[in-house]
């Protein structure tokens, strides 16, 4: 049965197929204004420095492994489609060829979310795992075949990467503002907001900005798809990428072919709705996850051999005043209590910066290359490895208090990811809140969630013009599809409930839920066979699974190697 299922689709897949942007014959090609742009070759070259850069040094070096399948372009794209007399941006993009061009089911785009992140180097990423996929077992050897049969393309989102940048100029700068967890004052919100205005005011300034949103970003992606020469869309996108493979379904429902979302925001309400919810969705990670997963291992972390004692260690951080460390804790755990796979690193710069603040205490005026020395001496756990680890830790802890302590601050000149997040947040749909309710709303969050609420107060979207993006109607994204919905139960950053309320307007997609697990961004495959073969069995044969279908999640480090 699934033989004669590639079939077809490769057949599809290999057919003649006039183009859809611009009718075949050349009278009307002529009179296309976009012509320029739909009849355009991309030229495939080997990746250079600016791609390489854009990637990093670890993913240059896989990209190379890859050899000559691996290969980069630069896509022109209009400024404005609705006036391409406006002018060029440029998109790079970076494909991994299919193993077997014969085989060739067509391409997938990757986003990573965002928005503003850049996806140039999910290709390599996935294009590596997928190739040394050991074919011996029967569920990896799927992920092999995808790599026979798909092209692999990253790409990174017009303002960002090695794509044309958004800049927001100025000659100002920030005000020192901190976490409202730490600093709940009306002068912190003072400076919140007056740095949300300058954000707002500076990317005014650039007339690009009112075309990087999910509008133009979507129909950069289905010129892409026609470029490559693929009747059907096929995509995976995480986290606000689930937003814009949304928008895409929305805007070509008849062209979407295979749609992965992982980590889904709720498309039923305003994007920028989704920050706030994530104080809650941190608080709840801690408390029913990383507790008791530390009181399990007491020995491991030295955090306490019970959860609640394990919390107090937090607690313990915000007797002290001005709670600086407490606020550089917070900001480096945002990088990893979203990633069940870091559960180790969120917990050690729990236990660096509790030991940190005791010889702080013990030693009121030491400055930052003393601390830096007791660090690198210090025992902060028994075990060695781990112990290397939370130095590691508590040296960025060390830098960024001491940042902190100087009330550092940064220019209000804004480029790339920076400037574009603001840009597609704002732009795509605004706001609903005023100045006076936002305020409320994350003191709220911070009063019921102490130790991660309100954690993103500052919101450019408060002060930004009307939303330039013209969001696709809910409707019109059920009547794509199929498509697939890969959500983690206790993801903090797109919470459960968002997802379900994304599931319940589309009546085209199915869903696996997996138990227990709070990672954000789920890499694939994941390593468990209910997750992993569904997805690809999808993308290869077509076979959609159940509408909803659950999947135990993996254990947490210590737990699944039995240790203390």
């Amino acid at each position: 049965m699934h033989t004669g299922t590639r079939t077809i689709v490769l057949a599809l897949c290999l057919a003649t197929i006039c183009g859809t942007w611009a009718a075949c014959g050349s009278n009307d090609r002529a009179s296309d204004p976009l012509a320029a742009y739909t009849n355009q070759t991309l030229e495939w070259q080997t990746c250079g420095q600016r791609f390489r850069e854009t990637i990093g040094a670890h993913f240059s070096a896989e990209l190379d492994k890859l050899g000559n399948r691996a290969s980069c372009a630069l896509m022109r794209a209009p400024l404005d489609y609705g006036d391409p007399a406006k002018g060029d941006v440029q998109v790079a993009l970076l494909r991994v060829a299919a193993e077997d061009s014969e085989q060739r089911l067509g391409a997938i785009l990757f986003n990573p979310g965002g928005p503003g992140a850049d996806g140039l180097y999910l290709s390599v990423a996935f294009g590596s795992q997928w190739t040394a996929a050991e074919c011996a077992d029967p569920v990896k050897a799927l992920y092999k075949q995808m790599s026979r049969q798909y092209d692999l393309i990253g790409f990174s989102p017009r303002g960002t990467g090695a794509s044309t940048n958004l800049t927001c100029p100025s000659d100002a700068s920030f005000g020192f503002e901190s976490i409202i967890a730490v600093d709940n004052s009306q002068a912190n919100f003072d400076s919140i907001l007056r740095n949300s205005r300058l954000i707002a005011e500076n990317c005014g300034k650039n007339p690009q900005t009112l075309y990087m949103n999910s509008e133009t970003t979507v129909r950069d992606l289905d010129l892409v798809r026609h470029l490559l020469g693929d009747s059907k869309f096929n995509y995976i996108g995480y986290s606000y990428g689930t937003w814009l493979g949304a928008w895409y379904a929305g805007r070509f429902p008849e062209r979407v072919g295979r749609m992965l979302l992982i980590g889904n925001v709720d498309i039923t309400a305003l994007l920028n709705d989704v920050i706030l919810p994530q104080g809650q969705g941190m608080q709840r990670v801690m408390d029913e996850v990383l507790a008791p997963y530390a009181a399990r291992h007491p020995d491991r972390f030295r955090l306490g051999s019970e959860a609640e004692e394990v919390k107090q260690a937090y607690h313990s951080l915000r007797t002290v005043t001005p709670r600086h460390l407490l606020a550089a804790m917070a900001e480096l755990q945002v990088n990893t209590i979203s990633k069940s796979s870091k559960a180790d690193d969120t917990l050690l710069y729990l236990r660096a910066a509790q030991l940190m603040q005791e010889y702080l205490a013990a030693h009121p005026g030491a400055d930052k290359d003393a601390v830096k020395s007791w660090v690198e001496g210090a025992q902060f756990v028994p075990d060695q490895g781990l112990n290397g680890r939370a130095r590691t830790a508590a040296l960025e802890l060390n830098n960024l208090y001491f940042s902190k302590v100087r009330q550092e601050t940064k220019t209000a000149a804004i480029t790339g990811q920076d400037a574009l997040q603001w840009a597609v947040m704002c732009n795509d749909s605004g706001t609903r809140y005023g100045v006076d309710s936002w305020i409320g709303e994350n003191r709220t969050s911070a009063e019921l969630y102490p130790l991660f609420g309100g954690p993103w107060p500052r919101n450019a979207c408060l002060y930004w013009p009307v939303p330039t993006g013209k969001r696709p109607a809910v409707e019109a994204v059920g009547k794509a599809g199929p498509f697939m919905m890969v959500q983690a139960e206790l993801d903090p950053w797109t919470s459960l409930l968002g997802a379900m309320k994304t599931f319940a307007v589309l009546p085209n997609a199915s869903m696996i839920l997996v138990e227990k697990e709070y990672s954000h961004t789920l890499l694939l495959p994941y390593g468990a066979e209910c997750v992993d073969r569904p997805v690809a069995e999808y993308f290869l044969f077509g076979k959609q699974p159940e509408r909803l279908a659950t999947c135990a999640g993996n254990p947490l480090e210590a737990d699944a190697a039995g240790g203390p």
